[in-house]
């Protein structure tokens, strides 16, 4: 995962696909999809190295890979159908999330080690103010104690996947909107980036990484372990991110550049514009709802851990 974050960074300055073939580091656009991929598994891998949460580490490399694969076919795509694949920079890339993937395997086939602590915590049965009824029986000192942590969890997980959902509807949509003033006077309004109208295999990418951000917060909402689901499910939002936030640097660039120079020469720029669709917006409050959602199961999660019971004392007194 350390080896990853090297070579999506190394990525970034060879020529990169696109029309014509650009390093990372000169498209503003692309350069903050690669500093969110560069974060998120950076993140993973800090978790695993310092044993701070390997299996979320792990995780959240699980969900930040799925959707990054689908990203990385349409880039590929793009590079072949431009330049016959010659950009270094996407092969880079290629290597950057084989190597995340390849850490993400192990991890996964990779038993922790289990710890003393966690020995003596299945020596006592662990309760919780939450494991009594719901309510109080007539006369009786026990106070309410809320909510059911099953009951919290259900709701929970079915708001992620309804989240999920929104999120996987306004991905493939339209983001862009682009109203332009020809110098005849005609005046016309397009949205661009439906992924239904792009060519096949472009359309194959698009519809990858949706889905594997649809199909990745909904595994993790239901996922036994909350806190792995969680750390999943900031990996499909780092990822989700990486787009919002590309677009929304990307409709801040000049439209000539935009456009193209040779699509510009009967088009009014001080009049044309472009802006977001609503589309966009729907995916900038679905990925701050996975987060929450993310931080709250996990928040959940360590608040209701069976705590290590403590070890009795040996009785030193002379026999």
């Amino acid at each position: 995962m350390a080896a990853s974050v090297g070579l999506h960074i190394g990525a970034m300055f060879p020529a990169y696909p696109g029309s014509p073939a650009t390093p990372v580091v000169q498209v503003p656009y692309e350069t903050a999809v690669y500093i969110c991929l560069e974060v998120g598994w950076a993140l993973a891998a800090l978790a695993v190295l310092t044993r701070w949460s390997p299996r979320g580490g792990v995780a959240l490399g699980a969900g930040l890979g799925a959707v990054e694969v689908g990203l990385v076919v349409t880039d590929l795509t793009i590079g072949f159908q431009v330049s016959n694949g010659s950009a270094a920079g996407i092969w880079l890339a290629i290597a950057g999330l084989a190597s995340g993937l390849a850490g993400v395997l192990y991890g996964a086939g990779t038993a922790p080690p289990v710890t003393n602590d966690t020995r003596l915590a299945r020596q006592e049965p662990f309760s919780h103010p939450y494991s009594q009824p719901a309510y109080s029986e007539p006369g009786s000192q026990t106070p309410y104690p809320g909510p059911r942590p099953a009951t919290i969890s259900t709701v929970r997980a079915l708001l992620s996947a309804m989240v999920a959902i929104v999120a996987v509807a306004a991905f493939w949509p339209s983001w862009d909107h682009y109203h332009l003033v020809y110098a005849t006077g005609q005046v016309r309004d397009i949205n661009l980036g439906n992924a239904f109208n792009q060519p096949t295999a472009i359309m194959a990418g698009e519809i990858v990484a949706g889905l594997a951000i649809g199909c990745a917060v909904v595994v993790a909402a239901f996922w036994r372990d909350a806190v792995v689901g969680a750390w999943a499910t900031v990996g499909a939002a780092i990822a989700l991110a990486s787009q919002v936030i590309s677009g929304a640097v990307q409709v801040r660039e000049p439209i000539s550049q935009l456009l193209g120079t040779p699509n510009t020469a009967e088009v009014k720029l001080s009049a044309s514009r472009v802006s977001l669709t609503g589309y966009w917006y729907v995916d900038l409050g679905a990925t701050v709802a996975l987060l929450l959602l993310a931080l709250w199961a996990g928040l959940e999660a360590r608040r209701t851990r069976p705590k290590p019971a403590r070890a009795a004392k040996k009785d030193l007194a002379p026999a």
